[in-house]
């Protein structure tokens, strides 16, 4: 029963042996319905894949030997220069450097050739080309047959000049019968050529085109020097679709072109059609200049950004074709030479619909400076007229443009405007045959105007303008700027306010009349503005002229503003009326500009005298008064030559000042004269001022001629006054007279001396006493006397005193204290036939001492003085006394007696 149990043995197996449980049937699980379907298929299609990228290895692999081995290399390249020629559309002789086959991104297989030369028919080289890749079909070329794709040139250089230019016009085809361009057939040409290129780009021909690195060198004298192409491509995008997109440098600047069409299958039309240019500013300002970017505008000035763009749609149904096309300038500048820059910014829209006969301007907006002009209209052929020549006619709206020009300081004009006219394309004329601009009621500017276009030159203008109730401000705004440059700013600068009432402008040049040099003339342009309630400046620091009435009228150059009346409002809060005023203003286009003013005035002497005191005349300053120093009535005229320019020497300007002055008094004395109820003229010019009046100097009644040099080149100074003095004026200002002197003397003083007055008086009609003598000349006898006066403190000396009379004279000196006499000295005293002696007089307290010595006298008056009644004597000696010496050698008494040798004390 029992049974020996058997001996464990040690197994070992190799790696080879043993297996993955994951491999017994045990392990695997029943698969999800259909997941061993799709494996198989990604399977298959994985296989299919390889064996492709086998084949297309295989097939790379025997294109690189083909290319590298040249087998075929003649028939390559006879067929890169028959694509060549389809291209060029011309008769070329081409001639190219080794053609081979290379590997191409789109059509993987390419024929490339290099070193591409095109010359014209007669041998004159057209384009080099440096490389020119064509893609191939593959399966066409594996039967031999060669069909191109798509072409590639690289590293061009194309001559322009001499390419042929075709024959005929291009515009003619776009031309009605009249040989106007018609809206119509722009449409058409338009679509048609989209039309064609789409054709030129479908799936069984050259789908695509590119451009690298291909510079274009044109012809010589035109706007446009160099043109390269950095990178263009032309192709299909997919059925009935194309797009263009190319990035060129032109004279520096940096243009991009992309544009899209896409056409409906069925119906053979264009159902989108978008192109858009966009160039580059070039950031230079003429003033600046660029080596580059200058001639891509036009001389004298600079071209900006511009930004291109058009949009289609062909006709569908009832729905016309359409275009539209906008375009944008910004930072573009007018070069206006000595006038400066003018900035200008374009913004323009506009729309052709087929069937229109006409180009909608939808929008066309231009910014200058402050300025803005937005329009709106039409543009089209005009339908033909009998004995009209072809023309287009356009019709040009504007619902709220601003003018404000850069030099005007008024606020900016806004307006309402229609231009319409024609443009005549044999004679070359555009004419804007309606002109109207509304500013607000009733304020409107009509007029017409045309440019005469000619080769070579500048245009000719005709302009003419009429203004009706515009305000001040706004009518000058439309000065032309073009015209009295100098004058125009001055006017701008210096008349404000108030309203023209009436104004007409015309400007009036022939073709290549502007810009020769020569200024225009008052034939060529001219203007007439009749101003109410303006406010005129004149110069320097004088208040302007307020409440203006007058007109401003300018010929050419010249410019001359005339006022009817107005109103001086000083700083003071005085009044000055002014009227008859005139500022001519000549050459204004010469430098220095200087006006010459000519105004009357009129007003109290206060005012007048304020205005006269400011710059540039200040005739005030040699006077030595202030306005308020002065009372009475002035009325008089002014006449300054007036610098509109800076950097004039005022000093050498010439001005006068002519003023009627009555009842004018001074309120403190002047060179110790109280004038007083003055009437008369005074003149005042750079050198000189020269005074006439009838005044009373210190109450005495006097007539005044006076001149007074004011530079050192100056007249010589004259004083010459005239006094009219009677009893009670000699008893008021002269008392110490009245004794010796009585009734109306005329006494004429000439102060033209340093210090000293030469005095003369008639005293035909005075009575002459001398008391102390017992002389006297009765009114009516002839007699005259002359002295030199002289002034110090309240001393009065009268040297080189002469009274002469037909029978009497008296030669010496006399002084007079305080207007009384002081003391004489007479060398030379004749008061009666015969008489030679000579006389002092001296006072003392109220006594004179009287001495009398000589050859002769005649003591007849002397001894009736004292023979006489006490009562007489003391009246006709006064109340002073009197003590006499005398010593003469000869006495003449009554009934013929002589005395020898007498001496007297009494």
């Amino acid at each position: 029963m029992d049974q020996e149990q058997p001996q464990h043995e040690k197994i070992r197996f190799r790696r080879d042996e043993i297996t993955d449980l994951g491999a017994f049937p045990s392990a695997c699980s029943v698969p999800p319905l259909g997941r061993a379907s799709v494996r198989r298929r990604f399977r298959i299609l994985g296989r299919v894949f390889a064996g492709l990228c086998a084949l297309v290895l295989l097939a790379a692999i025997g294109v690189y030997v083909l290319g590298t081995s040249g087998i075929g290399t003649e028939r390559l390249r006879a067929e890169a220069e028959t694509a060549i020629e389809k291209l060029a559309g011309v008769d070329l002789n081409v001639t190219v450097g080794p053609a081979r086959l290379t590997l191409d991104g789109s059509s993987f297989v390419a024929l490339q050739v290099s070193d591409v030369s095109l010359k014209t028919a007669d041998g004159k080289p057209m384009a080099d080309v440096g490389r020119v890749r064509f893609g191939m079909r593959l399966l066409p070329l594996l039967s031999g047959e060669v069909k191109l794709t798509s072409a590639r040139f690289s590293d061009a250089r194309i001559m322009v000049a001499a390419m042929p230019s075709g024959s005929g016009d291009w515009t003619a085809a776009l031309r009605n019968e009249d040989g106007l361009v018609d809206p119509e057939k722009v449409s058409a040409a338009v679509f048609g050529g989209v039309n064609a290129a789409l054709d030129a780009v479908r799936a069984e021909s050259m789908r695509q085109i590119d451009l690298r690195n291909v510079e274009f060198e044109l012809p010589p004298g035109g706007s446009v020097r160099r043109l390269t192409v950095a990178q263009a491509t032309v192709g299909q995008t997919g059925t009935g679709s194309m797009e263009l997109s190319s990035k060129a440098d032109v004279d520096g600047r940096h243009v991009s072109l992309s544009a899209s069409a896409a056409r409906d299958p069925s119906a053979r039309r264009i159902a989108s059609l978008d192109a858009a240019v966009a160039i580059a500013d070039v950031g230079v300002t003429p003033a600046q200049g660029s080596s580059s970017g200058g001639n891509f505008a036009a001389q004298g000035g600079k071209l900006g950004s511009v930004a291109l763009k058009l949009s289609g749609v062909e006709a569908s149904g009832d729905t016309p074709s359409r275009l539209t096309a906008s375009l944008s300038l910004g930072g573009s500048v007018l070069d206006l030479g000595s006038r400066g820059l003018l900035p200008a910014d374009v913004d323009a829209r506009a729309t052709l619909v087929a069937g229109s006969n006409k180009v909608s301007v939808d929008k066309l907006l231009i910014r200058t400076g402050r300025s803005t002009f937005d329009f709106s209209g039409s543009v089209g052929p005009k339908p033909a007229a009998a004995g009209e020549e072809p023309s287009y006619r356009y019709d040009l709206v504007s619902d709220g443009s601003t003018l404000a020009p850069s030099e005007s300081p008024e606020p900016a004009l806004q307006f309402l405007a229609r231009v319409a006219g024609v443009y005549q394309t044999k004679s070359r004329k555009l004419v804007a045959e309606q002109i109207g601009v509304r500013s607000g009621g009733s304020s409107d500017v009509l007029g017409t105007a045309s440019l005469a276009f000619i080769d070579n030159g500048p245009p000719g203008v005709s302009l003419s303008l009429n203004v009706h109730d515009m305000p001040v401000s706004h009518v000058k705004q439309l000065w032309p700027w073009f015209s009295a440059r100098n004058a125009r700013l001055w006017v701008l600068d210096n008349l404000f306010g108030g309203r023209v009432v009436d104004a007409n402008l015309q400007f009036q040049v022939v073709p290549g009349r502007l810009g020769n040099g020569v200024p225009l003339s008052g034939d060529e342009v001219f203007g007439r503005f009749q101003v109410e309630g303006s406010r005129f400046d004149t110069a320097g620091r004088i208040p302007p002229i307020r409440d203006a009435v007058g007109v401003v009228a300018f010929h050419g150059n010249d410019v001359d503003i005339t006022l009817s009346s107005g109103s001086v409002f000083l700083p003071s809060g005085r009044t000055v009326a002014a009227s008859g005023g005139t500022l001519t203003i000549k050459q204004a286009n010469v430098s220095p500009v200087i006006g010459s003013l000519d105004i009357d005035v009129a007003g109290e002497a206060t005012a007048i005298a304020e205005l006269a005191s400011f710059e540039p005349i200040n005739a005030m300053r040699h006077v030595g008064l202030a306005p308020e120093d002065l009372s009475g009535t002035v009325t008089g005229h002014v006449r300054a030559d007036i610098p509109l320019t800076s950097g004039v020497d005022t000093s050498r300007l010439d001005w006068l000042v002519a003023l009627d002055y009555q009842d004018l008094s001074l309120a403190k004395p002047f060179e110790d004269q109280m004038v007083t109820e003055a009437d008369g003229s005074i003149t005042v010019s750079p050198d000189r001022a020269v005074i006439s009046a009838k005044a009373k100097l210190n109450g005495i009644p006097a007539e005044l001629d006076l001149v007074e040099p004011l530079e050192d080149s100056g007249p010589p100074r004259s004083r010459k006054v005239a006094l009219v003095i009677d009893d009670k004026t000699r008893a008021a200002a002269m008392p110490g007279l009245s004794p010796l002197l009585s009734g109306t003397i005329k006494v004429a003083i000439d102060m033209s001396g340093e210090g000293v007055q030469n005095v003369s008086a008639d005293l035909t009609n005075a009575r002459l006493d001398i008391p102390w003598a017992g002389w006297s000349k009765g009114a009516g006898i002839p007699a005259k006397v002359t002295f030199t006066m002289a002034k110090s403190g309240s001393t009065t000396t009268l040297s080189d005193f002469d009274l002469d009379g037909k029978s009497f004279s008296i030669d010496g000196d006399v002084t007079l204290v305080n207007g009384a006499l002081s003391s004489a000295r007479f060398s030379k005293v004749a008061l009666n036939r015969g008489d030679d002696v000579a006389v002092s007089v001296k006072r003392s307290g109220k006594s004179y001492a009287v001495n009398v010595s000589g050859d002769s006298l005649d003591a007849r008056s002397l001894i009736k003085q004292f023979t006489s009644d006490v009562d007489t004597a003391t009246k006709g000696a006064g109340a002073d006394a009197i003590s006499v010496s005398a010593d003469v050698k000869s006495l003449t008494g009554f009934h013929d007696e002589v005395l020898s040798n007498l001496k007297l004390n009494y």
